[in-house]
């Protein structure tokens, strides 16, 4: 009976402890949703008026140096305007008329949305894991290894243009995927059937040149001092070397000084402070180096000065919003100072894991886990911060101040010694609420440029879907993923198959393509004819069309109207005539003429039919070389000629050499002999070389 009566209550307390930790499984589950991403992006630089709409937000504000960029964020550049945005491993420059945002920022994706104008992304490294992606109107642009990349998108935001100097970008749009590579430029018209165009890379623009002397500023950073005491994710390390100098102490190790502050200066002073999400509040500094140490590492007060610590650097960077202590309670007035060594930062709420709190304390100062929990968790209380007794450390604003998003620095308060004996510090931040100042990051008082909207809220095509907060900025056509089941079954699409399918191509135009042939023969019989001054202005397409309109800032639909008024303005004007009597040859000349240019109307009315019905993002130019040599080949063989209508005495005409009859494909040596006549073919006649032995 003892025993049975034990059992049920066993199983009982077997089943609670279950649920128990089920639960706690589930709440921890929930947390690690809720817990912010280990990286943002920083608005390095601005030139001209920019502008910013936080996520969420629906007014535009002036956009401020330092500020961190996340999901969501978009960016505006007006004309003659230029921005930098720095995040993990790549480097983003927009140019003028630019409309740009984050549709993903995480700890291992970058995903950019570009809706019209021009950037430069300089990927330094990837790792493994990393996936940056710049998602344009109509194809998808993957970055796969470190280089220099440049994206285009027109006013229309049907043409895209995708340059790369080093490295390779994979475009994937409409049900195809392409692959472009080093050193060259890959245009790609229509949003459903997507048309490819790869060019040379061309000479480089005032853009690439001002990238370049960036990029070149970057890279001079990664070999420099403050590179061997910080991690190479600590997002604004390279402003540091210009800007202070770094010292050995025996208690920190390597510290870094700022050169040039002011007399009062204490680190979160000047600067204001900004509601960003998924962090809450965040500490924006005011001057140009002043992002990595207020979001990394901490704060030491040394023989007088401030240096700042950075962190482990064999442990990757977790950025945090402002790493602070808070004073007293928040009523009409809100105090803080710098964390110092081995002290604990407390993020924002209480909807984190008890995992991300220990990354972003572990990654920024050597303190140990026990701390950490007795902080975080058991809320620990009357713990000493060394900042808060240095002289001058403390910064108080008005909570009106505090929440309005301006400045800080001269509309401080000044706290009594009575006052901050009587406060007690702690590392959780004050649960104040933000206004729409606070999110915005500034007072509003409507100097933001407001962008067209038909560009900045325009849909891109995506690889990779975005969180719900961006899903309705992204469209994924069913082809994509078709397409993805499809290469995953077949393989990667490699040079031979690409050849067999242009070769298949060339086989269907063949059917609906025999009057080529013919017309090919006249306009080689033509040139040969011709007399000297007589050719036709050769296209300038490669120069014109296939560049976007964002490189000179017009439209593509301007160039290839006034591309085509130039060609009919040439075409209109009379062409030199022979120097010869033609009075009973004109006749016969126009008439061959006219038939000529009906074939050719012919011909190109055929090659858009054949065009529409190639499948888009191909070989296209693989298919014109077979296709060219297949129409050489049925070229040779001797088609009789009308004969033509006798031709009067031309006795003052004077002698002409001619070169002597043969194939099309034959080309003639350099040192052959012209001096002999040249007869016109007839049917069966031999068209080789003679024997010259």
């Amino acid at each position: 009976m003892g025993t049975m009566a034990r059992t049920p209550l066993r199983t009982l307390l077997i089943l609670s402890l279950g649920l128990l930790s089920g639960l706690a499984a589930a709440q921890e589950s929930d947390s690690y949703d809720a817990d912010p991403p280990d990286r943002a992006a920083r608005l390095s630089y601005i030139v001209g008026e920019v502008s910013l709409q936080p996520a969420g937000e629906q007014d535009w504000a002036p956009a401020i140096i330092n500020r961190p960029l996340t999901t969501g964020d978009k960016l505006w550049t007006e004309r003659n305007a230029r921005a930098e945005i720095n995040v993990g491993p790549a480097d983003v420059r927009l140019d003028s008329d630019t409309g740009f945002s984050f549709l993903n920022v995480d700890d291992t994706t970058i995903q950019m949305r570009l809706t019209a104008g021009v950037i430069n992304v300089n990927v330094r490294y990837l790792d493994g894991n990393e996936q940056i992606e710049v998602d344009t109107p109509n194809v998808a642009v993957t970055l796969l290894r470190a280089g220099t990349y440049r994206v285009e998108v027109n006013d229309a935001g049907d043409s895209t243009v995708v340059k790369v100097g080093e490295g390779a970008a994979e475009a994937s749009g409409g049900s195809q995927d392409m692959v472009v590579h080093s050193q060259q430029a890959a245009t790609f018209r229509g949003t459903d059937d997507i048309v490819a165009q790869v060019d040379p890379l061309g000479a480089p623009d005032a853009f690439d040149d001002w990238t370049t002397d960036r990029s070149r500023r970057a890279s001079l950073a990664s070999s420099s001092r403050t590179s061997q005491y910080v991690d190479r994710d600590v997002t604004g390390y390279e402003d540091l070397d210009d800007n202070g100098t770094w010292s050995s102490e025996a208690e920190y190790g390597y510290v870094w000084s700022p050169s040039r502050v002011a007399a009062d200066w204490s680190p979160y002073r000047y600067g204001r402070w900004v509601w960003v999400a998924p962090w809450g509040w965040t500490w924006i500094d005011d001057a140009p180096w002043g992002y990595a140490p207020f979001h990394y590492g901490r704060w030491a007060h040394i023989r007088n000065r401030w240096c700042w610590v950075p962190g482990p650097r064999h442990v990757r960077a977790v950025y945090a919003p402002a790493l602070v202590g808070w004073v007293g309670t928040p009523g009409l007035s809100v105090s803080w100072f710098p964390l110092g060594p081995r002290e604990v930062y407390v993020p924002w709420g209480r909807r984190h894991s008890h995992r991300y709190v220990e990354r972003v304390n572990l990654s920024n100062t050597v303190v140990t886990r026990r701390l950490v929990t007795d902080i975080f968790e058991n809320r620990a209380r009357n713990v000493e911060y060394r900042n808060r007794r240095v002289p001058n450390a403390i910064t108080a604003a008005a909570r009106a101040t505090f929440t309005s998003g301006g400045r800080i620095g001269e509309r401080r308060m000044r706290l009594s010694e009575q006052d901050l004996a009587r406060s007690q510090a702690s590392a959780a931040p004050p649960q104040i609420a933000p206004v729409r100042e606070s999110r915005m990051g500034a007072p509003l008082r409507g100097s933001a440029r407001v962008p067209p909207r038909n560009l900045v809220d325009r849909q891109v095509v995506v690889r990779r879907e975005p969180p719900a907060a961006a899903a309705h900025f992204a469209r994924r056509p069913e082809a994509n993923r078709d397409l993805a089941r499809e290469q995953s079954a077949r393989g990667p699409r490699t040079h031979d198959r690409a050849l067999q399918e242009a070769r298949e191509r060339q086989q269907d135009a063949r059917e609906q393509g025999n009057g080529r042939a013919a017309v090919f023969r006249e306009r080689m019989n033509e040139r040969a004819d011709r007399p000297p001054g007589t050719e036709r202005p050769a296209r300038e397409s490669n120069s014109s069309v296939y560049q976007s309109s964002v490189h000179d800032g017009r439209s593509i639909a301007d160039r290839v109207r006034e591309d085509r008024q130039r060609q009919a303005g040439e075409s209109s004007q009379p062409r030199e005539a022979h120097p010869q009597d033609r009075s009973g040859f004109e006749a016969w000349r126009e008439q061959q003429r006219a038939a000529r240019d009906n074939a050719e109307r012919q011909s190109e009315r055929q090659e858009r039919q054949i065009e529409r019905r190639e499948p888009p993002m191909r070989g296209r130019t693989e298919s014109r070389e077979v296709e060219r040599s297949s129409i050489e080949r049925r070229a040779e063989r001797p088609v009789e000629r009308p004969q033509p209508v006798e031709r009067p005495q031309r006795e003052e005409r004077p002698q002409r050499t001619e070169r002597p009859q043969q194939s099309e494909r034959s080309r003639p040596e350099p040192q052959q002999d012209r001096s002999e006549p040249r007869s016109p073919p007839t049917r069966g006649q031999n068209h080789s070389r003679p024997n010259r032995d």
